[in-house]
């Protein structure tokens, strides 16, 4: 989180904070029930759902429905402050800022008037989960609405105690005020005192335009929950520490596919401050008084293991994708292919090659459960509060009522922190135990037992004509894992193209793949973006220019051109071992682009300066959106770069930073975003864009520095 724009503290109201908290001593734990307050918008949970019901989010996490049709949205208290309620949760991309910018703007009160409660099963409205960059777009605007309808009941009680028409009023700075006489303005407290008001959503409410507000698009610099970040005060998973609490150590396979052939835990369980031990056969743990002697206990326990031969090593994956690709699937068809390489004058072929890479998210998992009785509360940093609900339910045969998930701060998600296995093994240890367990990851574990960017293979065929005109685009690209949709997204041509095929398949993946930031859309922009720039060399064109004579979309293209320009492209080729690269990309309905700049010396390749334009719509939180293009850019260097994850023979060979590179202060270039959507289109998202185009834009950057052309991530494995 940026800190040059923190501001001097500013006191919040004690009561509106406690409404925001749950707070855990012991078992006590204080909130205030929405059902209290004098104004509440309540309204349908199914905005929770992605927007596609049958895409990615809805295929892979769809275990998860509604238990009620509705639900609280906002509350507005008897002192005029406000709480707004959300399924998401927040893992660093800032959206209860966002959230809180939004019902403030809505209902004309401060910012600091507006707190936002998340990823609590038993207050908040039901979500399937945070991804897909779906927070804004859908839950955002579900708030928008809520707010106005919050704002048009109470302009309707200040019209009564006013005698004038509503249409007269207005409402600002938490008051309601006539538009002729503005001192005559009435509190929102006032005007609540005594009241106790439920309303429904309206479909239509007159939520403000663009050139109505005082919030949303304007420069927020502080984030709401900013001093509880940098004064430690925010709560994340390995914080909460109920009374009684027990520390497991679980022994976990040194490779996948180990089995136990041999466990004796006679000494692990003789050690000091260790409590008890578990041998579940597929849950083997040490439970401790404290992390040390848990971690003591786990290493005095003997578990011979045996592994499974014949496992694959990172070196065998081209081939292994290739061969055991199967379910074709066309995610774009058009024409006919023989005409179009008939018409073509050139034609060319080149294979991608992406290794897998690991989510790496600041903050290892962590899960904390308490029974009480046949209640289960668990604290996990998951994506989805609502789906580790059911799944806990499921698991221990008891109705999802009786279950409370609550996802505290969570330091980095990015679609790993969906499945959250840690959650049930926290709450069978505890059931054993009968007391409070928390589980928590290392690092290494953090790596090893959660889930990596498949692997991919991207071959594109495509033909062109005498002035670069393409004719004919053929994409096949193998996606290691059994979630098929994270290798479709972003896998289709935006170019003008009258003859294509994209076909996508599904191959055997020897380490557990799954979400990334993206899915697979930077890894399918990484190939097609580069096949772009070897059209452009064989074409004897610019890239911009290339791109350009085959693009009409007015989105894509004013991206693209804004990037140039605003980067000062000149062509790739800068001299004195420099290099300029440009990509454009679309993801989660965002259109982007992105030119940098690099130096290579040897092995050493330096990214100095990063233009990127997005358009993801409206821009309700630019700070934040640009906090966002930052650090998927960032995160995308770490991909194109350094990043590649090595196995061989089951084991995960660099589980740790120490061989895990990944980007660093001194690897950040100057980065530069400009927002050049129209304000009267719907928010997208800014959370994933940025990656897509990177990698592409990196490696022809790396090309007009050297003139060697790179098909296979990360770049420095292969100078």
């Amino acid at each position: 989180m940026p800190l040059r724009h923190l501001p001097a503290h500013r006191r919040r109201r004690g009561a509106r904070r406690l409404r925001g908290r749950c707070l855990v001593t012991g078992s006590e734990r204080v909130s205030a029930s929405p059902s209290t307050s004098p104004l509440r918008i309540v309204g349908d949970v199914t905005v929770g759902f992605p927007a596609s019901r049958t895409g990615y989010g809805q295929a892979t996490y769809g275990n998860t429905q509604p238990q009620t049709e509705r639900a609280t949205w906002i509350a507005v208290w008897p002192d005029g402050s406000v709480t707004a309620y959300a399924g998401k949760v927040e893992y660093g991309q800032n959206i209860r800022t966002g959230l809180a910018i939004e019902v403030a703007d809505e209902l004309r009160v401060g910012l600091d008037d507006v707190e936002v409660v998340l990823g609590d099963t038993d207050r908040v409205p039901w979500d399937m989960g945070t991804f897909g960059s779906q927070s804004t777009a859908r839950v955002g605007w579900q708030l928008r609405k809520a707010a106005a309808t919050a704002r048009e009941a109470i302009l309707a009680l200040a019209s009564d105690r006013l005698d004038l028409p509503a249409s007269d009023l207005e409402a600002s700075a938490g008051q309601v005020r006539p538009k002729a006489d503005p001192s005559r303005g009435i509190s929102y407290a006032d005007l609540l005192a005594g009241q106790s008001i439920e309303r429904e959503i309206s479909e239509r409410p007159a939520v403000f335009g663009p050139s109505e507000f005082t919030l949303m698009g304007r420069a927020q610099r502080q984030r709401v929950d900013a001093l509880d970040r940098v004064t430690g005060r925010a709560v994340y998973s390995q914080d909460v520490l109920p009374a009684g609490v027990l520390y497991a150590s679980i022994l976990r396979p040194p490779a996948y596919g180990a089995r136990p052939t041999r466990i004796d835990l006679s000494a692990a369980e003789r050690m000091p401050g260790v409590a008890r031990v578990v041998d579940e056969g597929d849950l083997i743990a040490v439970l401790g008084e404290s992390d040390e002697a848990a971690a003591l206990g786990a290493r005095a326990a003997v578990i011979d293991w045996q592994l499974r031969e014949g496992q694959p090593s990172r070196f065998d994956m081209p081939a292994l994708l290739v061969e055991s690709g199967v379910d074709g699937y066309a995610v774009q068809e058009a024409g006919d292919l023989d005409e179009g390489f008939r018409a073509a004058s050139s034609v060319i072929e080149s294979t991608y090659y992406i290794p897998y890479i690991a989510p790496a998210p600041m903050e290892p998992r962590a899960a904390v459960a308490v029974w009480e009785g046949d209640r289960l509360t668990v604290w996990a940093g998951t994506q989805r509060p609502f789906g580790i609900r059911q799944e806990l339910a499921a698991a221990f045969g008891i109705e999802e009522s009786r279950v409370r998930v609550i996802a505290p701060e969570i330091g980095g998600g990015f679609g790993a922190k969906s499945p959250y296995g840690l959650a049930i093994e926290a709450a069978r240890l505890a059931k054993v135990a009968g007391r409070p367990v928390r589980v928590a990851f290392t690092r290494g574990e953090e790596t090893m037992w959660s889930n990596f960017r498949p692997a991919a293979i991207v071959r594109i065929k495509s033909g062109f004509d005498a002035h670069g005109r393409i004719t004919a685009w053929q994409s096949d690209a193998y996606h290691s894992g059994e979630r098929v949709m994270i290798g479709r997204r972003g896998a289709d041509t935006p170019y003008d193209v009258p003859h294509v095929r994209s076909l996508v398949y599904r191959s055997d993946s020897p380490l557990p793949s799954g979400s990334y930031r993206s899915l697979g859309a930077a890894v399918n922009h990484f190939a097609r973006e580069t096949h772009m720039d070897e059209i452009a060399e064989a074409a004897g064109l610019d890239p911009v220019e290339l791109r350009l004579r085959n693009l009409s979309h007015p989105r894509f293209r004013r991206v693209l051109e804004t990037a140039a320009s605003d980067f000062g492209w000149s062509g790739p080729r800068l001299g004195e071992g420099r290099g300029a690269g440009i990509a454009l990309g679309i993801d989660v309905g965002s259109y982007v682009a992105t030119a940098v700049e690099v130096s290579v010396a040897g092995r050493d390749v330096r990214v100095h300066r990063v233009q990127a334009s997005l358009d993801c719509g409206l821009v309700v939180n630019p700070e934040g959106a640009l906090n966002q293009m930052e650090g998927s850019i960032v995160m995308g260097l770490g991909g194109t770069l350094f990043e590649a994850s090595d196995f061989e023979d089951g084991r995960l060979l660099n589980a740790g930073f120490a061989r895990y590179r990944v980007p660093r202060i001194v690897d950040t270039p100057r980065i530069d975003v400009r927002f050049v959507g129209d304000d009267t289109d719907p928010s997208t998202g800014a959370g994933e864009p940025g990656l897509v185009p990177l990698s592409a834009a990196v490696t022809g950057a790396v090309w007009g520095a050297t003139g060697v052309r790179h098909r296979e991530l990360p770049v420095t494995r292969h100078l």
